[in-house]
């Protein structure tokens, strides 16, 4: 049983959820739970978030999340023998919509031109009914950049320590959203790529998230081969399984330059009665998401005025960024070939930066000069980006 003070730092992504209880003398995380975002059910990404909002009112999927951060408190407390009713310090980091959604706010006016946030937040909320922690605790939410680029990404940035590096580098986030992070000098350059939740197994056809039962590596020696996650038959194929496996496909000439799956409208992963397969309408909608992805980076290397060859570090963020084969990223394009020598995984960059604001003083004005730094470029209408956009379509 921790005797010492405690908070909760937690990373509320579009997909899933991640909960800490942390011990903020030692920064050390005494239990921590994951669990599937409980707005789910009513859309794959904000987009649809903000769209069920427009037609049905944001309190519902208010409600649906702020009960399963209640669960999940008392879970974590139970696990550790902590008394939630001692907690007094909670960190959300999330992007802009999920922020709004926890706190209470409408996103309906994210969706629609000039994409105007209610908060930017950054700082503390009280508390809202029902959540079982102390009744003089504070919520405090880490800084927005804008409506896409949300407070998950500054926590990031905090987390990969962006704030000391001094030579070019890159933080890319690929979850649901796509969002990328361009540091020259002391500026911030930063984007959202509208990438769409492909790299989560989302919109593919026997996608699924990186659970039991998915495949999520594969690789080829004379014929497709496979790792499936926690079982001995696949049941789906997750982010990574999707991007190795187009990376294959394109190393054996079953996927052309132009993203064209030949001669066939699905190509099996297996033969047996547990048929895994990836179809051409799924191969499009990764190359969509990679040329995204692509794009953007390009976008904010010319506002820098660098090169490829400038950049020093390629932070990948993310439970995706972890996981999947950065040599397979850099087959199909994702990010230019040079730069893997330069990536590195920083798993949950969120959660962790959520984390550090509660046991490091000088963490909240760390992320204050983020935000202050940051440059934020809209390339919904920008006609380099598409330009680029429709480059990167090809592999």
């Amino acid at each position: 049983m921790s005797k010492g003070r405690l908070g909760i730092a937690i990373d509320v992504g579009t997909t899933t959820v991640a909960l800490h209880l942390v011990d903020m003398q030692t920064g050390a995380k005494l239990a921590t739970e994951n669990s599937v975002n409980a707005q789910a059910p009513y859309g794959a990404d904000v987009t649809s978030r903000i769209r069920f909002c427009a037609e049905n009112g944001h309190e519902k999927l208010t409600s649906l999340i702020r009960a399963q951060l209640s669960s999940m408190i008392l879970d974590v407390c139970a696990a550790a023998r902590a008394d939630s009713g001692k907690i007094e310090n909670i960190t959300i980091a999330a992007n802009t919509v999920m922020q709004h959604l926890v706190a209470g706010f409408s996103p309906v006016a994210m969706g629609i031109a000039p994409f105007t946030p209610h908060s930017l937040f950054g700082k503390d909320l009280s508390v809202w009914e029902d959540l079982p922690i102390s009744k003089n605790a504070l919520v405090y939410y880490t800084p927005a950049i804008s409506a896409y680029v949300g407070g998950d990404i500054t926590a990031g940035l905090l987390a990969a320590d962006f704030e000391d590096i001094s030579e070019p580098a890159v933080f890319l986030d690929i979850g649901t959203n796509g969002e990328i992070v361009l540091k020259h000098e002391k500026t911030y350059y930063c984007c959202a790529a509208a990438a769409g939740p492909a790299f989560e197994g989302a919109e593919i056809a026997m996608g699924m998230a990186a659970q039991k039962g998915a495949i999520d590596h594969v690789t080829w020696d004379d014929g497709i081969k496979f790792s499936v996650i926690g079982a001995d038959a696949p049941s789906g194929i997750c982010g990574s399984g999707l991007l190795d496996t187009l990376a294959v496909l394109l190393d054996t000439g079953d996927v052309d330059k132009t993203g064209r799956l030949r001669c066939r409208d699905k190509y099996r992963l297996t033969t047996d009665e547990h048929d895994v397969y990836i179809t051409a309408g799924d191969i499009r909608t990764l190359q969509l998401a990679k040329a995204a992805i692509a794009a953007g980076i390009q976008v904010l290397q010319h506002y820098a005025g660098i090169s490829d060859a400038d950049i020093e570090t390629l932070a990948l963020a993310g439970g995706f960024g972890s996981y999947m084969n950065t040599g397979s990223a850099a087959r199909i394009g994702l990010f230019p070939k040079c730069l893997l020598p330069k990536a590195k995984a920083f798993g949950n960059t969120a959660g962790e930066g959520a984390a550090m604001t509660l046991y490091r003083e000088d963490a909240r004005s760390k992320l204050e000069n983020i935000r202050a730094n940051c440059e934020y470029i809209e390339l919904s209408s920008m006609g380099f980006f598409n330009d680029k956009f429709i480059e990167e379509m090809y592999f």
